[in-house]
């Protein structure tokens, strides 16, 4: 600048040189605030972006702790189902939630007996009878109460370190037990070295656990859940391994340190993505978050980066500015400024089409969908990925309506949607897609509406996350928690439920209902001699056949073991109801083939009938039961019938 301003002066006269040296002035000053914004959108940008990435992965670890808390629910719902729950029948149940899969981060879903001091020589003999003679509670040592791990799956040699370990007696897991104990819900621990850890590859640990409480049970105080208390159902996390998912694409880059706490010493620190990151980042942030009663502090630290820091790209960029300014000068002194400017604007243009070039690749290679919208809702935009999530060809869905993705019977909901996006309000909400052959595919919808000067709707910009996968994993653990896993059936408490229901809908009609127990005679010899693998597809054939006896309005369920549990509506009376369990009397005394071996068994049933026999729940299935065991009893002495109604009916 200081030689075009020399030059100037010495080559051009006071009347020319005078407007040029003020054209001077303007272009520095003019190029210093050019290169000052350019700073700031620049910084902004990259503040952006980080607080963008923060807050996208805080949520993704809240997300997946609460998955987790969900598979707990699922396994405490397992007891709740049950009168008891075999080893067997917990491998099983864990298998099917397929956790390396599905969980990624969760070391095992166990079970934690609670023991008082005076019952653990008998634990010890029963555990030990099951197939494990060596087996003890650990540490050793007398105390007033005591845990052990008694279940935890998959038991591999890891969690076979931790089988029989006492957590009562570690003080950080038994704040937590006695947390949850008092609350009655979820409680997660401080950080510990989790039993099932070695000399390889250590990890900090955290435990989440979940009360169990005797089934029926009276919880209105600590002291009655305390005396109701069997157990904890629980999951162990080695922390590296939960929440290096997390991390997703951000990993390389961002620095994530997790406390236990609101503390940040060394000695708090559960988590550290880079332990020999720089400790001089160019940006840091910190949240807070609450989980089950637990507070966890996340410091974020931005890493120097390629491209963040000054670069020969962010050098090109200043000389550009200074260049143009120059140009600016040239203009005033000669016409062949023209020509110098002519340049300037085709190096603007090419940077304009490099930028639009560039967000075009990231559009398409998004991972979500994304589409434009006119302002009529119609497509004007669809990525790649928008068009392989539905199923059509790129440029089909040009010019249709977003509504026509929508299931059937859905008008109010666009109006609703035009009306909203017309008020420039932008909004995320869950909606069910119909593919283009026929499927229904769930999503997370982001719009954003693009208002003109006046304000009016001008367009919107769509964002599409597929949650199929996720809606359906949720779907699995809601069926295993309400059905038995072996027949199909509904388990007691889903049945208890739906039969409350049935009770609250024949008192507002004035109907009545039967309720059936029924208990299989001589399954105990065909399990015993034939094997466990025989007795479960007696068990199936059993549900079948009760199945194909009962209408489509009717219920049934399987209590456990080999007693099962049926609702007839609507019927007209006691003789209805006999002639139903009569039927199914014969269908399940008919010979069935096991093993290769035709077998027989009976049935005793005992029926109860709304509102003769009870108007409740309690009553019913008390005078339902005590039928089907006096049936029994006289089935057993031969003064029986196969059906009894309660006494003195």
């Amino acid at each position: 600048m200081q030689f075009v301003a020399r030059l100037l002066t010495q080559t051009l006269t006071p009347a020319i040189a005078t407007p040029t040296l003020v054209a001077l002035v303007f272009a520095s000053v003019l190029g210093v605030m050019a290169v000052d914004r350019l700073e700031q959108a620049r910084g902004q940008s990259i503040r952006s972006a980080f607080a963008q990435d923060t807050g996208e992965i805080t949520l993704r670890i809240e997300e997946r702790l609460r998955t987790y808390r969900q598979v707990l629910k699922g396994a405490h719902a397992l007891f709740q189902a049950s009168e008891t729950v075999s080893r067997d029948e917990w491998r099983r149940y864990v298998a099917a939630l397929n956790l390396p899969a599905e969980y990624p981060g969760i070391q095992g879903v166990g079970f934690a007996a609670h023991i008082p001091a005076d019952q653990l020589a008998r634990h010890e003999r029963a555990v030990r009878a099951e197939g494990f003679p060596d087996y003890r509670v650990s540490p050793p040592g007398p105390r007033s109460e005591y845990s052990a791990i008694v279940f935890l799956e998959p038991f591999d040699w890891r969690n076979q370190r931790a089988f029989g370990f006492d957590m009562l007696s570690e003080p950080v897991r038994q704040q937590a037990m006695t947390r949850a104990l008092h609350s009655g819900l979820p409680a997660l621990s401080g950080k510990v070295r989790l039993v099932q850890e070695t000399a390889t590859d250590p990890q900090a640990g955290v435990l989440l656990y979940m009360p169990l409480f005797r089934r029926g049970a009276d919880l209105g105080s600590p002291a009655r859940r305390e005396h109701a208390l069997l157990g904890w159902v629980y999951g162990p996390f080695r922390m590296n391994d939960l929440v290096a998912g997390a991390l997703a694409e951000a990993g390389p880059r961002i620095r994530l340190r997790i406390h236990d706490g609101h503390d940040t010493t060394p000695g708090t620190l559960l988590f550290d993505s880079h332990p020999d990151g720089d400790d001089t980042p160019d940006l840091s942030d910190r949240k807070l978050l609450e989980l089950d009663g637990r507070v966890w502090t996340l410091l974020f630290d931005d890493t120097p980066r390629p491209g963040m820091r000054l670069t020969a790209h962010h050098w090109l960029e200043t000389g550009a500015v200074v260049l143009i300014c120059s140009l600016l000068v040239l203009l005033t002194a000669a016409a062949a400024a023209a020509r110098s400017r002519a340049h300037a604007l085709d190096r603007i243009s090419s940077s304009l089409r490099s930028s639009e070039a560039r967000y075009s690749t990231l559009v398409n290679l998004s991972r979500d969908g994304i589409a434009a919208l006119d302002a009529k809702l119609n497509f004007s935009f669809v990525n790649p990925r928008l068009a392989r999530l539905l199923g059509y060809p790129e440029d089909s869905l040009i010019g249709t309506p977003f509504s026509k993705l929508w299931p059937p019977g859905e008008p109010a909901v666009r109006n609703r949607l035009l009306t909203r996006l017309q008020r420039g309000e932008p909004a995320s909400y869950e909606q069910d897609l119909l593919t283009a052959d026929g499927r229904t595919l769930t999503a997370i919808v982001t719009d954003a509406p693009q208002q003109g000067k006046d304000g009016s709707l001008q367009g919107v910009i769509l964002s599409v996350t597929d949650i199929s996968e996720r809606k359906a994993s949720e779907e699995r653990i809601r069926y295993l928690a309400t059905h038995d896993s072996l027949t199909g059936l509904s388990n007691r408490a889903s049945f208890l439920e739906q039969m409350n229901a049935s009770l609250l809908m024949a008192r507002r009609q004035h109907s009545r209902f039967a309720l059936l127990y029924l208990d299989l005679d001589h399954f105990k010899e065909i399990n015993d001699s034939l094997g466990h693998a025989a007795g479960d597809a007696l068990l199936i054939e059993t549900a079948q056949r009760l199945r194909h006896c009962l209408r489509a309005s009717d219920l049934l369920a399987r209590q456990g073991g080999d007693e099962f549990m049926a609702l007839l509506h609507d019927m007209a009376g006691m003789n209805e109801a006999l002639a139903v369990a009569e039927k199914i009397r014969r269908a399940v005394g008919a010979p069935v083939l096991l093993e290769g071996r035709e077998a027989l068994v009976s049935v005793s049933i005992g029926v109860a009938l709304y509102p003769e026999h009870g108007t409740d729940l309690d009553s019913l299935t008390r005078r339902a039961d005590a039928a089907m065991y006096r049936n029994k009893s006289f089935r057993r002495t031969g003064d029986g019938s196969a059906v009894t109604r309660p006494a003195g009916q």
